[in-house]
């Protein structure tokens, strides 16, 4: 008996080198499939990527643009108190190779050209403590700037250079601005030249320095010493705001990163046209004293709402008495805007110049009444 195991037949080989090409062909298909579905993966992530960069170049074409048209309207501004005895005395000290210790520290800070007649705005912190101040324009120049007035409680300085061929910004409309919106902040942070900052309106109606009577814009674009009284200019390169100041930590030492505020342009447009067209500073006023409603007040009148300003006297001969106002009317609306309180009140007068028209919403006994309020100067200003 053989038990040596028998050859395959003829047929079995060709079944079986038939199932060894089968395989090996499905093989070779799934490996070109998964490699064409990777190539067309890399393909459309390519062509996507090819196609996207016109529009970042695009886009980055345009911030250029823009910063290149706001950069010459922005200055430098150096602010000293000039006092020629004490400079004499510094001249000899440097003679005589001594440390100029106790010598004063200019004031830096940054202005924006907003007339070719060559009127700059600028903060007046940045030059309160001057009799000297020197602007250096972005072509280089520097010339001495004549002080034309300001605006202590807005902080707005208006000041004037002679010199050809200025080129001004415009001033955007602050009440349109909204929180996201993306705006550009320009100076000269720390003695730096023509820095620009990218970022957005992070909030509005900040009341951030104690004193003034402006609510802020708050911002996430970088404000340094040294940008105070620079620009905050839109896409269009319109003046949104005049930069002023940094919050601090509790410290009171250390900045706060990424909160800034600014000076809304209308405000800053108010104090220019005061000082340059009228001649004087005309600062709108009411001429209602008011108090914040309390919950029992608020429960008492039955107003359904602690929100607003109860009137409680109204000075004689004053827009409020003319229009009308009357003691015990709440004050529920101020040109449009709630009124929580009477800083409300004094921050919408801030942007408004005398004769402007507004509606002011008021609760009479149980009754809404909207009424009009022609602004006035204040009688001691």
């Amino acid at each position: 008996m053989n038990d040596e195991p028998s050859a395959p037949s003829p047929g079995m080989r060709s079944l079986l080198r038939f199932v060894v090409f089968a395989a090996a062909l499905g093989a070779a298909v799934l490996i070109f499939y998964f490699a064409q579905r990777n190539g067309e993966k890399h393909a459309a992530a390519s062509l996507a990527g090819r196609a996207a960069l016109p529009t970042l170049t695009a886009l980055d074409t345009e911030v250029t643009s823009l910063v290149g048209r706001v950069l010459p309207s922005v200055v430098s501004i150096t602010a000293r108190m000039e006092n020629p005895a004490l400079d004499r005395l510094l001249r000899i000290r440097q003679v005589l190779g001594l440390s100029d210790e106790g010598a004063p520290k200019p004031e830096l800070g940054s202005g924006c050209i907003v007339s070719a007649e060559g009127h700059i705005l600028t903060n007046f912190h940045v030059i309160s403590r001057a009799n000297r101040v020197d602007v250096q324009l972005s072509d280089g120049r520097t010339l001495p700037a004549t002080f034309l007035g300001a605006d202590q409680q807005a902080d707005i300085a208006v000041l004037k250079i002679d010199a050809k061929g200025l080129q001004s910004l415009d001033f955007a409309d602050s009440n349109a601005v909204k929180v996201g919106q993306t705006v550009f902040a320009i100076g000269n942070p720390l003695g730096l030249q023509e820095t620009v900052t990218q970022g957005i309106i992070s909030g509005k109606g900040r009341r951030a320095v104690a004193g003034l009577a402006t609510e802020f814009f708050q911002t996430d674009a970088a404000i340094n010493p040294g940008n105070s009284g620079g620009p905050l200019v839109n896409v269009r390169g319109e003046i949104v705001a005049i930069n002023n100041s940094i919050l601090l930590d509790s410290s009171g030492t250390n900045f706060a990163m990424g909160i800034s505020f600014a000076i809304p342009a209308n405000v800053a447009r108010r104090v220019f046209d005061d000082v340059v067209k009228r001649g004087r500073l005309s600062r709108p006023w009411f001429g209602a004293n008011t108090w914040p409603l309390s919950e029992q007040v608020a429960s008492d009148l039955k107003l359904g709402t602690s929100t607003g300003n109860l009137v409680i006297s109204i000075v004689p001969d004053s827009p409020a008495a003319r229009a009308g106002i009357v003691a015990g009317d709440v004050l529920q609306e101020f040109d449009g805007s709630p009124v929580r309180d009477s800083v409300d009140i004094i921050n919408r007068l801030s942007e408004m110049k005398e004769g402007d028209r507004v509606s002011v919403t008021v609760w009479r006994k149980g009754k809404i009444l909207k009424i009009p309020i022609v602004v006035e100067r204040q009688p001691w200003h």
